[in-house]
């Protein structure tokens, strides 16, 4: 698909292409350790052309951890974000975070090691929110926020392709066909985002970490969302009715969805962080 072009550097990175007539757009740039490499896959996506857009689905630094090294290259593209994650990105601590896994996964998985980068560059140059467009000629990207896994989540329609490019909000489905629940925020929100997609008019489905979906696997996917979702619920409320300290239902947590295939994309560590803050949202609410 010449339109669509992943450009993922690695399993746990993200990189995916758009290319209009009139101009481009990345989804997400990924990790700062495997920047080079996206770099590489885009400009030999784009050839001459310039990147006009960096189109950010959330804040994470699995995410948005190359935007230095991107920005380097392409200085004039705008970072497009919504109001929440434009926040996110002007705050110490996040930036600080950022800075903080990237080395740590620079370790585990090795490549670029220069991180002395200024922190000022993550910003905001355009704040979008739900419903508004952003033409880049033929194609144009519709903006749907989509709150669950962050409160800044934000899913992208591109009509013209009956493409839907989706963040990790309805969860993540692995190459094995288990799929991740990965609400953090909240179980409600997830569940109203989740519908919100599928109603869209799509035929394609891009995944997180992964691009262009099977027809499988968009045939069943929303389907599978909800039942995952709901059924990662239900495991918290009842751990929490057996009195299960925290540590406990980490543990068990782990032990259900700790899969070696999602250990491959995500570090033990951060999923423990993770399942710390599904389990706290899901018991607020």
């Amino acid at each position: 698909m010449h339109k669509y072009a992943n450009c993922i550097a690695h399993n746990s990175s993200e990189g995916q292409l758009l290319i209009g007539n009139e101009q481009t757009a990345l989804i997400d740039c990924g990790m700062a350790f495997c920047a080079d490499k996206t770099i590489k896959n885009i400009q030999n996506a784009l050839g001459e052309r310039p990147l006009d857009y960096i189109f950010l689905t959330h804040t994470h630094y699995d995410h948005i951890g190359a935007l230095p090294f991107i920005k380097k290259e392409w200085p004039c593209a705008h970072v497009v974000t919504s109001e929440a994650g434009a926040a996110v990105l002007l705050k110490d601590t996040p930036r600080r975070v950022i800075r903080e896994l990237t080395i740590n996964a620079a370790r585990v998985h090795g490549g670029t090691q220069n991180f002395t980068y200024s922190d000022d560059v993550f910003k905001a140059d355009i704040i979008v929110k739900d419903g508004e467009t952003i033409p880049l000629g033929e194609l144009t990207v519709e903006i749907m926020e989509t709150p669950g896994h962050t409160r800044d989540s934000l899913c992208f329609f591109i009509p013209e392709m009956e493409l839907l490019i989706l963040n990790e909000t309805p969860g993540v489905l692995m190459p094995d066909g288990f799929m991740y629940p990965c609400y953090l925020t909240s179980f409600d929100d997830t569940m109203r985002s989740i519908e919100k997609c599928r109603s869209k008019p799509y035929k394609l489905l891009s995944l997180p970490h992964r691009g262009i979906a099977n027809q499988e696997d968009t045939d069943e996917y929303f389907k599978k969302s909800l039942s995952v979702n709901t059924a990662c619920r239900d495991f918290i409320f009842e751990m929490k009715e057996n009195n299960y300290s925290e540590d406990k239902m980490l543990d068990l947590f782990y032990q259900k969805y700790g899969s070696e295939t999602l250990l491959t994309y995500q570090p033990k560590k951060a999923f423990i962080a993770n399942a710390r803050a599904t389990i706290t949202c899901t018991l607020r609410n």
